[in-house]
Formats: structure tokens, C-alpha cells, sequence
């Protein structure tokens, strides 16, 4: 029985993968540019020529140093913020609705 309640629950995994971003480390000279190392197809914003490259070690598994979030990113910590009791002032535009792994009763508020 729990054999397949655990099948059940990674069937979707398995058939449909993993929609999550990709986690890259950092890499020092994406870094210096104030970037960070993401799939270039899940880069929010375009990647200049300038900043090709600037991943080398995790090149070959796709990344390129991008200077937004990944458009698969819904943690509240990779957008900057923390998840924070409801009813805490955090103004309109710095709230992430999207972040999921905020628990009942929280939300995410980016602070910069």
C-alpha cells in the first residue's frame, strides 16, 4: 500500500518533471556583475551579449549570468523577501503573491 500511495504522489513528478527553477551556485564573476547564475531560458529579463559567459563552471548545464529571477522562481528568499505575519506593513509593490512557500497566515514581502 504505501508503495503505491508513494507512486501516486511522483507520478506527476515523474511524467511531467520538475517545474521548478533550476538551482545554480554562484559563480564569482557573475557575481561581481551583480548577477546571478540561472538557465538562460528561465532568465526574466534579457541576457546581454556583455554578461555571456560569465558562468563557466555550470555553462554546459545551461547558465548564463542573469540579472533578475528565474520565471520558474516561486521561494520568497530567491526574490529578496521573507515570509512575514499577515497584517505586517509591507507596501503593495513589494508584496509576491506568487511566492508559494509562504505558510496559512504569511505573506511574502521583499526587502530591500
Amino acid at each position: 500500500m504505501f508503495s503505491a500511495s508513494l507512486l501516486i504522489c511522483l507520478l506527476p513528478i515523474i511524467v511531467l518533471g520538475d517545474s521548478g527553477p533550476t538551482d545554480f551556485y554562484p559563480e564569482d564573476l557573475c557575481s561581481a556583475q551583480g548577477g546571478q547564475c540561472i538557465k538562460l531560458d528561465e532568465c526574466s529579463v534579457p541576457v546581454d551579449d556583455i554578461y555571456l559567459n560569465l558562468c563557466p563552471e555550470q555553462q554546459a548545464e545551461g547558465a548564463e549570468c542573469c540579472h533578475g529571477v528565474s520565471t520558474k522562481e516561486y521561494r520568497c528568499k530567491r526574490f529578496g523577501g521573507d515570509c512575514v505575519a499577515d497584517g505586517r506593513p509591507c507596501p503593495d509593490h513589494l508584496q509576491k503573491p506568487q511566492a508559494t512557500d509562504c505558510l496559512k497566515g504569511t505573506f511574502c514581502c521583499i526587502f530591500i
